[in-house]
């Protein structure tokens, strides 16, 4: 786990985001595949708060959380939302390799270190491992300087091109064939990423008959570095249902359109403002910052203002 997998979601709102946008399709999904008999799996961090919600919300009882530093697994025994969670001191990949899958599941990879290949690699082949009706969720590094730096050091259009050779050559197979320079730049690095997930997976669907896979919500995010994420459903190979309720999903994204969330860092007077004036960037007089991501504020905050954290103190 790296040092950024401790950091508090109140650091982090996009991040919050992006997770209650997870739990609004596990909730969107739990009716249907009956989610309080899955087997949840993840990363849980020293704080486990993804399992307490998956827990409060979902009423899921099997609760798995995987940690490779000594200290971190210590903290997790400690901080165990419900005695229900059991917490592993092992890498995710590991576990994974030795666990019989005897139920369906819900695994997120929430990975932060830039290992495309080994990662995207691992989510695809879990697709044909898992039961019909698990969830998979994958978090991606989306840094394209984790490509590294060229010596000597270039910039504009032929950093992006020497970019765009690591890219090739880092991923292989893995990589579009019509992938283009341009999408080598900060706010485009992650939806690259995400064509390569998406071949990768489907390539792996297509060696399983029984089973087809349907993507659900993708989004492209940064809180200091860019990161960009996956969830999909292993259905059945005639199953049209969950590809059904998932399109009229509000927040449907496939990874050929994720969701940007690129939200701006608002004080409490100004987010009263905006979710009350339809003309907010009149009524506040001032603009916004952008963000790396090149979104409009205004736009992202209209989109996503029902599920914008709300970070206060509290006196226990």
């Amino acid at each position: 786990m790296s040092a950024g997998s401790s950091v508090p979601y109140k650091l982090r709102p996009n991040k919050a985001v992006d997770r209650e946008l997870f739990l609004s399709l596990l909730t969107r999904l739990a009716p249907v595949l009956s989610l309080e008999g899955h087997h949840y799996i993840g990363l849980g961090g020293s704080f486990l708060e993804d399992f307490r919600l998956v827990h409060a919300r979902l009423g899921v009882e099997r609760m798995t959380s995987v940690e490779s530093e000594e200290e971190v697994h210590k903290r997790q025994l400690f901080n165990r939302p419900t005695a229900s969670v059991e917490c592993v001191h092992s890498s995710l990949e590991e576990y994974l390799d030795a666990h019989d899958f005897d139920q369906p599941a819900i695994i997120w990879f929430d990975y932060t270190a830039p290992k495309p290949v080994e990662q995207i690699g691992r989510f695809a082949r879990t697709v044909g491992e898992v039961r019909i009706n698990s969830i998979l969720r994958v978090t991606l590094n989306a840094q394209p300087s984790a490509l590294g730096e060229p010596n000597p050091k270039l910039s504009g259009q032929a950093l992006l091109d020497w970019r765009l050779e690591k890219f090739k050559d880092r991923l292989g197979s893995l990589c579009p064939t019509d992938i283009v320079a341009a999408g080598m730049e900060r706010k485009t690095y992650g939806q690259s990423i995400l064509r390569a997930l998406f071949l990768a997976v489907e390539k792996e669907a297509l060696s399983h008959a029984d089973r087809t896979v349907v993507w659900g919500l993708s989004t492209h995010y940064a809180d200091g570095q860019p990161m960009v994420t996956a969830t999909l459903v292993v259905c059945a190979a005639d199953d049209k249902a969950i590809q059904s309720l998932l399109k009229g999903w509000t927040f449907y994204s496939p990874p050929s359109k994720p969701l940007c969330i690129d939200l701006p860092a608002l004080s409490t007077l100004e987010r009263l403002t905006m979710e009350s004036n339809e003309d907010a960037k009149t009524k506040l007089g001032f603009e916004l910052p952008e963000s790396g991501l090149g979104e409009d504020p205004f736009q992202v905050f209209r989109r996503f203002y029902r599920i914008y954290p709300h970070f206060s103190r509290v006196e226990l």
